[in-house]
C-alpha cells in the first residue's frame, strides 16, 4: 500500500463502534427557519446501518434537515453517528473541520477524541445559523478556546495560504458516499496535508468505504472476459458516465489481459483510487 504521510487510507469510519449511544449529544431544535429551511424530528424503530437492517431497542431520536426545496439534505442517523464517533475517537489537538453537518463530529472529537480547539468552515450562512448555536453549547465545557465558526468556502481555504497548522482536518462536503467523487475528495486531502501540524492527520468521511466500492466495481469488470469488459460495461452494467470515466484506467491498464490473480489486480486498483486526483 502506498503511503500518504498524514493520511491512512486504510482507516475505516464505517467500522460498528460499542459505546456511540454512551455519549449524550445535543441535537438540533426542530422547527423552521429563515430561508425555507426546515427541520423535523422523528423517531426511528428501524435503520439501515452500513447496509444491513436493524431493529432498534429504543426509538432512536433523529433530526431530519430540508433545504427550501423541500429535499433532504442531513439527517442524524444511527449510521452517521457511528461514522463521527469512530472519525472523533481518531481526532485531536486543534482540529479544523470542513462543514458543520448537523454538530455530532466536533462533539464526538470532543467527548471521546482529544479535540481541544475547534474551527469550522461552513460554506452556508443558513446550516450556520441552524447549527453553531446549539454546537456552541454543547463544546463550551469541552475544549479550552470558544468554537469557531467562519464562513467561507472549504475547497478555497484548503489551496490558499497555509496561515495555522491543525493537528486533525475533518473533511464531510461530499453529497453521498460514492466512488466517483474520490478524484477530488483525493485533491482536497492533498490540500489539507500541506495544513498539518507535524504528526497531524486528515479524516474523510466515508473515505474506505467509497474505496471498497470502487474495488468492487472493478473485480466485477475484471472477472469478464479481456474482450468484453468495455461492452459489458457500457451495455450489461448500463454505467453512467461518470462511473464509465471512473473505470476507463482500470480498463485501458488490463486491456488485453486474462487475469488469473483477481486480488493483485485489485491491489493495482486500490492504489490507483487513492492517488488519482481530480476537478
Amino acid at each position: 500500500m502506498i503511503e500518504i504521510p498524514g493520511f491512512d487510507p486504510m482507516f475505516d469510519d464505517a467500522m460498528w463502534a460499542v459505546n456511540w449511544q454512551a455519549i449524550p449529544v445535543a441535537l438540533i431544535p426542530p422547527g423552521e427557519h429563515p430561508g425555507g429551511f426546515r427541520v423535523e424530528r422523528r423517531f426511528l424503530h428501524e435503520a439501515m446501518i452500513f447496509d444491513r437492517p436493524y431493529r432498534l431497542s429504543q426509538p432512536f431520536d433523529c433530526r431530519f434537515l430540508y433545504d427550501p426545496e423541500g429535499r433532504l439534505w442531513m439527517s442524524n442517523t444511527p449510521q452517521e453517528h457511528i461514522m463521527m464517533f469512530n472519525n472523533g475517537s481518531a481526532s485531536h489537538g486543534h482540529v479544523l473541520v470542513g462543514g458543520l453537518g448537523l454538530g455530532l463530529y466536533p462533539q464526538y472529537a470532543a467527548a471521546v477524541g482529544a479535540m481541544t480547539r475547534c474551527t469550522v468552515i461552513e460554506h452556508s450562512p443558513a446550516i450556520r445559523e441552524i447549527v453553531e448555536p446549539t454546537l456552541s453549547v454543547a463544546l463550551a465545557d469541552l475544549i479550552s478556546e470558544p468554537l469557531n465558526v467562519q464562513t467561507a468556502d472549504i475547497e478555497i481555504m484548503l489551496a490558499g495560504p497555509v496561515t495555522t497548522r491543525y493537528d486533525t482536518v475533518f473533511l464531510d462536503t461530499w453529497p453521498a458516499m460514492d466512488p466517483i467523487y474520490l478524484p477530488a475528495i483525493n485533491r482536497l486531502r492533498d490540500q489539507a496535508r500541506r495544513h498539518l501540524a507535524p504528526g497531524g492527520r486528515v479524516l474523510l468521511w466515508g473515505y474506505r468505504w467509497m474505496v471498497q466500492l470502487f474495488e468492487q466495481a472493478c473485480a466485477q469488470v475484471l472477472i469478464r472476459p479481456a474482450h468484453a469488459r468495455r461492452s459489458w460495461l457500457e451495455t450489461d452494467a448500463k454505467a453512467e458516465p461518470p462511473v464509465l470515466a471512473l473505470l476507463a484506467p482500470v480498463l485501458d491498464h488490463f486491456a488485453g489481459q486474462s487475469l488469473e490473480d483477481l486480488d493483485a489486480a485489485l491491489v493495482w486498483c486500490r492504489q490507483h483510487i487513492i492517488t488519482v486526483t481530480g476537478a
